[in-house]
């Protein structure tokens, strides 16, 4: 475990596309009402949202992004982190095209992070330590348009991806936040995007790893930490994050969006966050609340982050 001396979540938005796919009625076309069925029963995913043509990530990032630092002064921020795997142009990174959009500092640092499932917490890892060592606010950003990279022909993939953004404000104040990794590239062939750009993925490889790796791994991350008041998962399907969360003991804290917008990657997290903290789903304890945050998947590659969110924290769901 790795910590932190302080970090709080300040504000968390996500934009999704207005577009919003019924899984269903698109699937019995491919592959029939009877398999259509069963694929969307199992995924627990009956609508995605996914982007238009020619809508990508930094469409996405950036109405969120604008919304995350509403009212902050650009030199209030120290930073900007990128998490995302489908920037469609090799360089410039997404996170220097955002610091010239939001009309931020030019002594910012702005970085990207390649990565996808358990990127999230990854991302908060590197913006805590940015915020903490520059005093000042730090802007971190995931999302992906996946869509661009699921072979139409993989019905059990396309039911899956979704396309989303989020933004993310933190502070190096609070209480301190706990991480948490676990990489084993020998299950690479498992969920990837090959040379040829296309996701390919083994959903009973995926649910093995979930249920056992990735539930030891969460199990033992919690043993060093205290009961969380909520636990927000990467939305990888519905019927896996409920088995995570009734083998964690943690079915009470649990928080789900994919019924809404399927697993738009590692953005799921905040998404999450963005979508049902303080909509019906209260803490259960006095602010600040701590969450549990989980990231798992293609790699194979796991991270857990265990952090405060501000009792203010500012949230919400756009569509574009």
């Amino acid at each position: 475990m790795i910590e932190l001396p302080a970090l709080t979540i300040e504000s968390v938005f996500g934009c999704v596309p207005a577009r919003a796919v019924d899984n269903l009625a698109l699937l019995s076309e491919l592959v029939g009402p009877a398999k259509a069925e069963s694929i969307v029963k199992a995924t627990g995913f009956t609508t995605r949202r996914v982007a238009a043509e020619g809508q990508g990530v930094f469409d996405l990032v950036l109405p969120a992004a604008r919304r995350a630092l509403a009212g902050v002064e650009p030199s209030e921020i120290g930073g900007v982190v990128a998490v995302t795997f489908s920037q469609p142009e090799r360089f410039p990174a997404l996170a220097i095209r955002l610091q010239h959009a939001l009309g931020l500092p030019q002594d910012v640092a702005a970085l990207d992070v390649g990565l996808a499932c358990s990127g999230y917490p990854y991302g908060l890892f590197v913006a805590g330590q940015l915020a903490s060592a520059t005093g000042k606010q730090v802007l971190l950003v995931d999302g992906d348009v996946q869509s661009a990279y699921v072979d139409a022909s993989d019905p059990n993939t396309l039911a899956v991806m979704g396309d989303a953004a989020t933004a993310t404000r933190v502070s190096a104040t609070g209480g301190p936040a706990r991480f948490a990794f676990r990489t084993d590239g020998a299950g690479a062939d498992v969920l990837c995007c090959g040379a040829d750009g296309k996701i390919r993925m083994d959903g009973f490889g995926v649910f093995r790893f979930v249920a056992g790796p990735v539930t030891e791994f969460l199990r033992s991350f919690l043993a060093e930490t205290e009961m969380p008041d909520l636990f927000v998962p990467h939305q990888a399907n519905m019927y896996m994050v409920r088995q995570l969360a009734k083998a964690l003991n943690l079915s009470d804290q649990l928080l789900t969006s994919g019924e809404l917008y399927a697993n738009p990657g590692s953005c799921s997290v905040p998404l999450t966050l963005a979508h049902t903290v303080g909509r019906g789903v209260p803490p259960s304890r006095t602010p600040p609340p701590l969450a549990l945050l989980a990231g798992f998947g293609a790699g194979l590659s796991a991270a857990a982050a265990f952090v405060e969110l501000s009792p203010t924290c500012e949230r919400g769901v756009l569509e574009l």
